[in-house]
């Protein structure tokens, strides 16, 4: 019996020692959570980076490290220190920041203070390819606007030997044209790009048949001043690559009349680019007026005003009634537009970039086309047999305009013989 009792004794015992020595590996299991960093601070924000700091968190054992969160996605995780760095931010965008402690068990705190940061806008410049701009998306030939693009159109438009044009504007995100009281150019922001893509269809009377892509122009907009580039495109249309070299570009398409149409195409130099858009000692876009966009297109985005349209997606502010503005005349349109209209718009488009104050002109043919200028000191009355001449004419230095074109403007032509013969009327 004693036997008996010794043995569940030391049974006993053997079982109390065990239990406690579970119990004492459970307590030294950490789950408590560290504090919630505090203080977090940001700084040092650049286009695509930013500097943060934060105050330690503590911990019943020790705080290991710490998460940082960017948008609610872990985008780094910090063993030592307080301080990090944040790199390949999106310029002009805004992010939601904040940082949490961790201990060696994985616990995590709360997280910080939440904060709210923009970085920087990154000034534009000219890269090397088209393709690195942020103009289209896809296949580049496709020409597709990318994301926060915008067809534009103009209601009368410089002849450029029967090419046609894709006009594209963006905006930085956030900001705006803003109306300068006036039909003319809108006050653009800074980081505003404005390209026209050029090209021809294989065969004109089918849109459907591939595009004969020859070259893209940009303006960018940057600390107040707008620059130009020129994007000259490959046989293939995969590319196009910045040049500031002109150069003539032979080019062959069926026209609308079943006709092979041979085209000695002119690529502007970067100086070339400047004389147009040239007026005293800027430069400056030349077709988006105000009157000019005041119309309705019809294209992909849009078939209601193209003015309304920007206010309504927010790309133009400071109007809001757009009938107060004046509205530039389509010159094919016989319909709603008189001769007198019409041909005062197309000198207006092809000619009034240089026959301008401040505009590229040679001597002793300093006149003014502008169409908000009087009539009566236009100077196009008096020099209308040169103007008659000139449009007609395809000797260099002598055509006008005297860039942009090595074709006569047939139906351009006739329309202003109308016009030159109604104003001696």
């Amino acid at each position: 019996m004693k036997k008996y009792l010794l043995i569940n004794f030391i049974i006993a015992i053997t079982f109390l020692v065990s239990c406690g020595s579970d119990d004492d590996e459970m307590s030294d299991i950490d789950n408590q959570n560290p504090t919630a960093p505090q203080n977090l601070t940001i700084s040092n924000i650049t286009d695509s980076s930013l500097d943060l700091s934060w105050s330690e968190a503590t911990d019943n054992v020790e705080v290991t490290n710490y998460k940082l969160y960017l948008d609610g996605t872990n985008v780094q995780t910090i063993n030592n220190g307080t301080t990090a760095s944040i790199f390949g931010l999106t310029p002009g965008t805004s992010y939601e920041i904040n940082v949490t402690a961790l201990d060696a068990e994985g616990n995590e705190s709360l997280q910080s203070n939440i904060l709210t940061v923009e970085t920087l806008v990154a000034p534009l410049i000219f890269k090397n390819y088209l393709s690195e701009m942020g103009i289209f998306s896809g296949n580049l030939k496709s020409l597709t606007p990318a994301e926060n693009v915008h067809l534009y159109d103009l209601n009368s438009q410089l002849f450029t030997d029967y090419a046609h044009k894709q006009r594209l504007i963006r905006m930085p995100e956030g900001e705006a044209m803003q109306y300068n009281n006036n039909s003319l150019l809108p006050i653009f922001p800074d980081n505003t790009l404005i390209s026209k893509t050029f090209y021809y269809y294989e065969d004109e009377n089918n849109t459907n048949s591939n595009k004969i892509i020859i070259e893209t122009r940009v303006l960018i907009k940057t600390e107040g001043t707008w620059k130009v580039g020129e994007y000259l495109w490959d046989d293939q249309m995969n590319e196009a690559v910045y040049t500031e070299q002109g150069s003539t570009i032979p080019v062959s398409y069926l026209n609308t009349e079943g006709i092979t149409q041979e085209v000695q195409y002119q690529i502007p130099s970067k100086d070339d680019c400047i004389t147009c858009h040239h007026v005293y000692d800027d430069t400056t876009p030349i077709g988006p007026k105000l009157r000019a966009m005041n119309f309705n297109p019809q294209n992909e985005e849009t078939s209601i005003n193209q003015l309304q349209y920007f206010i309504d997606i927010g790309l133009l502010e400071g109007i809001s009634d757009i009938s107060t503005l004046e509205v530039l005349a389509d010159w094919e349109d016989e319909i709603n537009f008189d001769i007198f209209e019409r041909g005062r718009s197309y000198i207006d488009i092809n000619c009034a970039h240089c026959h301008q104050p401040g505009g590229y002109v040679p001597t002793g043919f300093l006149l003014d086309f502008r169409l908000e200028t009087d009539f009566v000191t236009t100077g196009i009355y008096s020099h209308r047999g040169q103007i008659e001449s000139r449009i007609q004419s395809t000797t260099p230095t002598y055509l006008m305009p005297q860039l942009g074109r090595s074709l006569v403007h047939d139906e351009g032509v006739t329309m202003l013989l109308e016009y030159l013969e109604a104003i001696e009327d």
